[in-house]
C-alpha cells in the first residue's frame, strides 16, 4: 500500500497544476540559456586559434576521415570537466542524425562547408519537423543550449571533406553518451 501511495505522489508532482504559473520562468529561462548560446559562440571566435592551426592537430591521415561515416576526434579536454573539443571529418555525403542536445554544444568550420538542416519540435506529435536550412562555411561559428529549442542535422553535401571543431558541455568521458538528444523527424 505504501508504493503505491508514493507511486500515486511522484505522479502528482510530474503533473504541472497551473501551467501558466511557471510561463515566466519558462522565458526567463529560454532567454537566459540563448545569451549563453551567444556568449559561448563569441567567446569561440575571441579565442580559438585560426583554422590552420587547428587543422593541424590532425595528420593528414585522419584528416581524410572514414567511409563509414563521420568521425570525431578529441582535441582537447578542460582540466575541470567542464568541456571537450573534438575536430569531425565530413566525408561528401555524411551527415549527423537529427538531434538537440542535452547540453549546450558549439561549432566552427574549418575546412569546407557544411550544410546545417534546422527544425522545429512538434509537441503533440512527439518529433521534429524541418523548418530551414543554411549553409555553413569554413569559418562560421554557431552555438546552441541544451533542449529541443534548437534541433539540427549537419553534413557535408559538398564534394570535398569538411572539418569541424566541436565544443561540448560536458567532460571527454561523457560525449558519446551525454551529447546528441536524437529526436525523430518528419
Amino acid at each position: 500500500m505504501a508504493t503505491q501511495q508514493a507511486g500515486a505522489a511522484d505522479a502528482a508532482h510530474r503533473q504541472t497544476p497551473h501551467p501558466g504559473l511557471f510561463a515566466p520562468l519558462s522565458a526567463g529561462m529560454s532567454s537566459a540559456f540563448a545569451a549563453s548560446a551567444r556568449l559561448v559562440a563569441q567567446g569561440i571566435e575571441d579565442s580559438l586559434p585560426d583554422a590552420a592551426a587547428l587543422l593541424a592537430l590532425l595528420p593528414e591521415p585522419l584528416r581524410a576521415g572514414s567511409p563509414h561515416g563521420y568521425v570525431r576526434h578529441l582535441v582537447h579536454a578542460d582540466p575541470l570537466a567542464r568541456y571537450a573539443a573534438m575536430l569531425l571529418v565530413w566525408r561528401p555525403g555524411q551527415h549527423s542524425p537529427v538531434h538537440g542536445h542535452q547540453t549546450w554544444c558549439a561549432y566552427r568550420v574549418l575546412q569546407g562547408t557544411l550544410h546545417e538542416r534546422h527544425y522545429r519540435w512538434d509537441a503533440q506529435a512527439r518529433r521534429a519537423r524541418l523548418c530551414g536550412e543554411m549553409p555553413r562555411a569554413a569559418g562560421d561559428t554557431f552555438s546552441v543550449p541544451a533542449g529541443l529549442r534548437h534541433i539540427h542535422a549537419l553534413g557535408n553535401d559538398g564534394t570535398e571533406v569538411a572539418v569541424s571543431l566541436h565544443i561540448y558541455g560536458v567532460d571527454q568521458e561523457h560525449i558519446g553518451s551525454s551529447v546528441n538528444l536524437l529526436v525523430d523527424a518528419a
